[in-house]
């Protein structure tokens, strides 16, 4: 499991000071970056250079506790199901005293640049994704 701290900032939150719904996934593709960053898929990343998009197919996100302007937030991020073109990454948000504040999930499809259609996950992402997975705290 990959972690990823991080702060609440005032942009992230609606007039009551508070997490806004919406920002939990930008939370989220922070934490997916530093965390393809660590295994050295830093952006651009080499499936991006070798014509591979893994965008977004589906994301959902639930919420346990409010996260407020400020509030340290460590971002837990494990890979999922790791298919043959696509995966899916969990999340886990928690703040101070690891109360946690909500989940979410993001499930990224491995699609062609030039035709738009899926496509073999690179063998080294693919790596990177199973043993991660397999890593528990």
């Amino acid at each position: 499991m990959f972690r990823h701290a991080t702060t609440v900032r005032l942009y992230d939150t609606d007039a009551t000071g508070a997490l806004f719904f919406a920002q939990q996934f930008r939370l989220a593709h922070e934490a997916c970056e530093a965390f393809m960053a660590a295994a050295g898929f830093v952006l651009p990343m080499k499936p991006l250079k070798a014509g591979i998009l893994l965008p977004i197919v589906h994301a959902e996100a639930d919420y346990t506790a409010p996260l407020n302007w400020g509030d340290q937030v460590t971002v837990e991020v494990q890979p999922g199901r790791v298919g043959t073109t696509s995966f899916v990454l969990k999340y886990r948000f928690c703040k101070a005293g690891d109360t946690l504040a909500g989940t979410a999930q993001t499930v990224h499809v491995a699609v062609s640049r030039k035709t738009g259609r899926p496509v073999h996950l690179p063998d080294a992402l693919r790596a990177v994704l199973t043993a991660s997975g397999r890593r528990k705290a």
